[in-house]
């Protein structure tokens, strides 16, 4: 009898079968029992908090590096990362067995977050970004990260202003949340990047990119450890509670649930 159960056991897990509730992932609905994952301190880990309800504590893990939560799902630890869908398909392209759920978990936009009350710079930025979507620079960087292949672009091709006659413009990110940000050797590259570059330029001032982690990214700001910060930023009116936002630079972001494709029904 017991070697038969094994035998069941094996069966299930090369059909992709989860016992933890008999079946399959089929919607967001389903991950409210579920062991999830969020990177630490985004929209992402509140909207978990949100589905697993009274059971947070108990069944989210929050990770500094996205990396480190699909190792995690890969490995069978958790069933779902709750995550913004741009990164989520990047994971998709380079990690076999991976799926992202149809619905998406919910919709939102990005914006540049300052200091409280620096309304100098807010107003600055805000003129910058409205000249990049009217002249047509905002979509082109767009395009050049999403729709086009972005793996031959080199940091050094990005013009960071180097000795601008207006002093440093610091800029806090997580540079591992690509296309908007990403680490490539000892340099960045990324929608959010080039989009900042831009802005720096305008300003008459030298661009300079201090990475760390998303959690971090508020008191840096706060404190004044960076002018703005700019990391695929979600709008909310808890984060409004501490700093100031520029306008939105892009809207319709959903966050989605990254799974395993073997546990996941359509």
């Amino acid at each position: 009898m017991k070697k038969f159960f094994v035998l069941l056991l094996v069966l299930a897990l090369s059909a992709g079968v989860c016992f933890a509730d008999g079946g399959k992932l089929k919607s967001p609905a389903d991950l409210k029992t579920e062991k999830l994952a969020a990177q630490r301190g985004t929209t992402g880990q509140y909207i978990a908090e949100d589905l697993l309800g009274d059971n947070k504590a108990l069944l989210l893990t929050t990770y500094e590096k996205y990396v480190d939560a699909v190792a995690a799902l890969r490995q069978g630890k958790i069933r779902a990362i709750v995550m913004d869908e741009m990164p989520a398909k990047r994971f998709l392209n380079e990690v076999e067995g991976l799926a992202i759920m149809d619905e998406a978990l919910s919709s939102e936009s990005y914006a540049i977050g300052f200091k409280k009350g620096n309304t100098e710079l807010v107003e600055q930025v805000n003129k910058v970004l409205a000249e990049m979507k009217s002249d047509g620079t905002m979509s082109a960087i767009f395009a050049k990260y999403i729709d086009g292949d972005y793996s031959a672009v080199k940091p050094e091709n990005i013009d960071f202003n180097a000795g601008a006659a207006n002093g440093k413009l610091y800029v806090g990110t997580e540079a591992g949340f690509a296309p908007y940000e990403l680490k490539v050797g000892n340099g960045f590259i990324g929608i959010d990047v080039e989009m900042c570059a831009h802005i720096a330029k305008k300003l008459g001032k030298e661009l300079v990119i201090i990475n760390m982690n998303f959690d971090a990214l508020p008191t840096a700001v706060s404190t004044g450890k960076v002018d703005m910060i700019c990391a695929g930023m979600t709008v909310t009116d808890e984060r409004k509670e501490n700093m100031d936002f520029s306008d939105n630079y892009v809207d319709g972001v959903r966050q989605v649930a990254l799974v395993r494709a073997d546990d996941y029904e359509k």
